[in-house]
C-alpha cells in the first residue's frame, strides 16, 4: 500500500511519544482513522462529544507532561472542542487539536462546516497551520508540537484536508525539533540565594508548570533547606505534601482570610512555574506593589510572562525543576523563622482543618467526602469539576505528592468525568475518584458510556443539591435571598448510572455515607455515587469565611 499523508501524521505523532488520542470520527480524516488502525502504538479513544474529548487529552498531558492529542472534525466538531482549548490556554497545558478540513479545492468556496481555525480560535491557539502539501507536513506536525510545548505551554491546531490525507508521502518521515528548555544561570541563582537568605518571612508559591514526581520530591528538600513555607497555586495541592511543616495551603477561587493575611505579611515572594495571574495573585494585588513593596522572584521559562503585571527584582527565565535543582546546590545559611512558620501553619489549618467530629448531620456531603477520604489510598487520583462541592474535598483530604489531583483551575465546569476518563485509562491499577457537581455532570457525564464500554474502574462522586450552586453563592453575596435561574431539576443519578451499565448508590442521610462508601468503592468498575446535597448547607459554607 502506498505510504500516505495519513501514515506520515500517524507515524508523527508517534514519533513526539503520543500513545493515546482522543476524539470523535468524522468523516473528513477517515484516513487518518485507517492509518490508526494498523498503529497499535496509539490507543484511540472514542467520546461521545468533543468537548469532553478534548478535556480528557489535556486531563492526559496533565498526568504524562507530553501534549495531549484530540482528533475532530471541522465545523461543528472544533467548535465543541473549543471548551478544552480554552482550558489548555488558561491553564497552560500543551494539547495538538488535529482537525479534518474541507477537501483542497473547495476551500476557500465556504463549503459546508469549512473553518479557519486561526481565525476562529484567535486568542486561544497558540499556534495553527494548514497542511498543503506532503512535503510539508514532517517541519508543521513538528512544529505544532514544539509550539505546544515551548514557553507557555498551551494549544495548537493542525487542520488536515480530507484529500491531502490520501496523498502519497513516499520518500518521506517523521520529524522532531528538540524542546527548547531554558535553565537559570549562575548569576541569577546566586541573585535569589542572597535575598531569600536575607528575607524574614518568604512565601514559596509553586504553580503547575512542573508536575514530575522527581520535582516534587526535590521541591521538599528546598523547602526544607531554605526553611520557607509553600503555598500552591489553584488546584494545584498535590503539589507539596499536605502535612508536612512547611505546606502553608492552596489559593483557591476565593481565597481564604487566613490565607490572605499571611500572604500580606509576607517580605519576598518567589513565584515557581506560574504565570502569577490573577487567582495566584489575588486579583494582580499580591506581592503588593504599592508602598512597603513585596520583592519578587519570578521562575518561569516563558520571558514574555515576567515582569508582566508585578515589578520583578529577580527575573529567572528557567523550568520549575532546573531553578530548584540549582538552589539546591547552593550554600545556605540556616535561617530561624519559627514564628513565621507558625503562622503559615495557623493559615493552613484554618483553610484546610477539617473537624474530625462535631460536623452537623445536615452536611451530608461533608459526611460523604470525609469516608470517601479515610479510603483513598496513597497514590490515587482525585478529579474535581468545578463548584462549591470541591471546597470540600481540599478541605478534607490531604494529599501526598504520591497522589494526583486533576482539578478545574481556571473553573471551566465539565472536567470531572473526562478527566476522570483519562486518568483510569492512563492509570488503571490506581483509584481514581471524580468529583462532580449535578450541573457538570450533565454537561459531560455521557463519557460514563466511553467509561463502560473500556470497564475502566472510575468513581464517579455527583453532589446533587439541584442548582448552579456557585453561580447561586454570587447571586446570595450580591442580590441576597434573590435566587433565579440557578435552580436544577435532576434525574435520579444512581438509577441513570445503571441505565448506563455501571453501578449506582446513593446517600440521602450521614448516617448511612462510611457504609454506602465502602460498597461503591469496593466495586470493580464504573460506579456512580450520588450524594443528595441540601442546597443552603452549599451556601452557609460557600459564604463563610468569604466576607
Amino acid at each position: 500500500m502506498t505510504y500516505r499523508v495519513a501514515e506520515l501524521v500517524a507515524d508523527s505523532l508517534i514519533a513526539h511519544g503520543v500513545d493515546r488520542a482522543f476524539g470523535v470520527p468524522g468523516e473528513s480524516f477517515l484516513p487518518l482513522l485507517d492509518a490508526l488502525r494498523d498503529r497499535s502504538e496509539i490507543d484511540l479513544v472514542t467520546c461521545r462529544h468533543e468537548g469532553s474529548a478534548c478535556l480528557a487529552a489535556v486531563a492526559d498531558a496533565k498526568l504524562t507532561g507530553r501534549a495531549g492529542v484530540v482528533m475532530a472534525s471541522r465545523g461543528p466538531g472544533a467548535f465543541n472542542a473549543a471548551l478544552g482549548l480554552h482550558v489548555a490556554a488558561q491553564e497552560a497545558i500543551p494539547l495538538v487539536m488535529l482537525v479534518g478540513q474541507v477537501d483542497r479545492p473547495n476551500l476557500g468556496r465556504d463549503a459546508v462546516q469549512e473553518i479557519d481555525c486561526g481565525r476562529s480560535f484567535d486568542g486561544v491557539l497558540k499556534w495553527s497551520a494548514r497542511l498543503n502539501t506532503a512535503d510539508l507536513a514532517p517541519e508543521m506536525m513538528a512544529r505544532a508540537f514544539s509550539a505546544a510545548h515551548a514557553g507557555t505551554p498551551g494549544p495548537v491546531a493542525v487542520e488536515l484536508p480530507e484529500d491531502l490525507l490520501s496523498d502519497a508521502a513516499d520518500g518521506l518521515s517523521a520529524r522532531i525539533n528538540g524542546p527548547a528548555r531554558p535553565e537559570p544561570s549562575a548569576a541569577a541563582i546566586e541573585k535569589a540565594a542572597t535575598i531569600l537568605s536575607a528575607s524574614k518571612r518568604p512565601i514559596l508559591l509553586v504553580g503547575g508548570e512542573c508536575r514530575t514526581s522527581s520535582f516534587r520530591d526535590d521541591l521538599v528538600m528546598f523547602c526544607e533547606k531554605w526553611n520557607v513555607p509553600v503555598v500552591v497555586a489553584n488546584k494545584m495541592q498535590d503539589q507539596f505534601p499536605n502535612g508536612h511543616r512547611l505546606w502553608a495551603g492552596q489559593l483557591g477561587f476565593f481565597t481564604s482570610p487566613a490565607h490572605v493575611k499571611l500572604l500580606e505579611n509576607a517580605d519576598l515572594i518567589v513565584a515557581v512555574g506560574t504565570r502569577l495571574g490573577d487567582l495566584t495573585s489575588l486579583g494582580f494585588a499580591f506581592p503588593r506593589q504599592t508602598s512597603a513593596r513585596q520583592p519578587l522572584v519570578h521562575v518561569h521559562p516563558d520571558p514574555d510572562t515576567i515582569g508582566t503585571h508585578f515589578q520583578t527584582e529577580v527575573a529567572i527565565v528557567s523550568g520549575s525543576h532546573p531553578f530548584i535543582s540549582a538552589m539546591l546546590v547552593v550554600p545556605s545559611a540556616p535561617t530561624d523563622r519559627a514564628a513565621w512558620l507558625e503562622a503559615a501553619a495557623g493559615a493552613r489549618s484554618a483553610t484546610h482543618g477539617w473537624p474530625k467530629s462535631g460536623v452537623p448531620a445536615a452536611d451530608v456531603f461533608g459526611h460523604a467526602v470525609a469516608a470517601i477520604a479515610s479510603r483513598f489510598k496513597s497514590d490515587g487520583i482525585v478529579t474535581t469539576d468545578s463548584g462549591n462541592f470541591a471546597g470540600w474535598v481540599h478541605r478534607i483530604f490531604k494529599f501526598e505528592p504520591t497522589a494526583r489531583l486533576l482539578g478545574s483551575a481556571c473553573g471551566a465546569m465539565g472536567s470531572g468525568v473526562p478527566s476522570g476518563l483519562a486518568a483510569s485509562l492512563r492509570f488503571p491499577g490506581r483509584q481514581v475518584i471524580a468529583f462532580c457537581g449535578d450541573g457538570g455532570f450533565l454537561m459531560t457525564g455521557n463519557e460514563l458510556a466511553t467509561a463502560v464500554a473500556r470497564g475502566v474502574d472510575l468513581k464517579i462522586v455527583v453532589s446533587n443539591n439541584r442548582s448552579y450552586g456557585t453561580i447561586r453563592t454570587h447571586q446570595e453575596r450580591t442580590f441576597p435571598g434573590r435566587p433565579h435561574g440557578t435552580d436544577l431539576s435532576n434525574p435520579d443519578f444512581s438509577a441513570l448510572a445503571r441505565a448506563y451499565g455501571a453501578a449506582g448508590y446513593r446517600i440521602d442521610d450521614a448516617s448511612d455515607a462510611p457504609e454506602i462508601v465502602a460498597q461503591a468503592l469496593s466495586t470493580k468498575g464504573p460506579v456512580v455515587l450520588e450524594v443528595l446535597t441540601d442546597v443552603g448547607q452549599t451556601l452557609d459554607k460557600s459564604l463563610a469565611g468569604r466576607r
